[in-house]
């Protein structure tokens, strides 16, 4: 069994786009990372990060007020594809996509894996409805019934790898533990934006703040309960920090 953190690209923006009380003026380059799942029947991608597009006309996909709020810093080397590579994988080596929503900056790469089956939590696609400027990427959208595989609530693949069932950022986010030999690892995606918000009484941007908080509780406690290593989604200093193994690396 092994993972791979793939980096996928930066955006640069205000800290409030993270914390609901930040300090004024301060920016941030916000990461965004891709992780890639080796199990003994398959290989299996946790969010595959934006679209294309994005990056090549980002005025033009996010729209020239939300591409000033997250000015885009995604080089060609950055791009999904791209980044499979470096770890000898295409698109075509890839059994299956797990999203933990569907926002422009975690779906938007759908578009690249459409012959895949993807999975996600009923109530994360039924969310798309009413945030649509937040999945930009119409085509992450565009997966027929045959491909859907969608959750209610927590779910194993294996007895090593499941689903856990995080609402708050979105309705029907979810988190991805992948319990590995060296260490059990908990993706958390933006349920947890930054280390800063690892906290119940320091969430990030929330559409539900209540079901955010009880999410991030949740987590605190596999964490302790695991002994896992906590990933946060866009955390810029987590990674320097902790010593991330960005692909080529791997954990196993």
């Amino acid at each position: 069994m092994r993972l791979w953190i793939l980096p996928v690209g930066t955006f640069c923006s205000d800290e409030s786009v993270l914390d609901p009380q930040p300090e004024t003026g301060h920016r941030l380059n916000i990461s965004v990372y891709v992780y890639l799942i080796h199990l003994p029947y398959g290989l299996s991608q946790f969010d595959p990060g934006c679209s294309n597009l994005c990056r090549i006309n980002p005025q033009g996909f996010l729209g020239q007020e939300f591409s000033q709020l997250l000015q885009t810093h995604l080089a060609a080397d950055d791009y999904i594809i791209a980044q499979l590579a470096t770890v000898n994988f295409t698109p075509r080596d890839i059994d299956g996509v797990i999203n933990s929503q569907l926002h422009f900056d975690h779906g938007g790469g759908n578009s690249d894996f459409s012959q895949l089956q993807f999975v996600i939590q009923r109530s994360g696609l039924a969310a798309v409805n009413p945030e649509p400027e937040q999945c930009r990427d119409s085509a992450s959208l565009a997966i027929i019934t045959e491909q859907l595989h969608l959750l209610n609530g927590d779910y194993h693949f294996d007895t090593r790898l499941y689903a856990v069932s995080t609402p708050g950022h979105t309705d029907g986010h979810q988190s991805l533990v992948v319990e590995l030999n060296e260490r059990p690892v908990e993706l958390t995606s933006d349920a947890v934006y930054t280390q800063l918000q690892f906290h119940p009484d320091n969430i990030g941007t929330a559409t539900n703040p209540d079901q955010a908080q009880l999410s991030v509780a949740r987590l605190l406690h596999l964490t302790e309960t695991l002994g896992a290593r906590p990933c946060s989604s866009h955390d810029p200093i987590q990674i320097k920090k902790e010593s991330w193994r960005l692909a080529p690396g791997f954990y196993q």
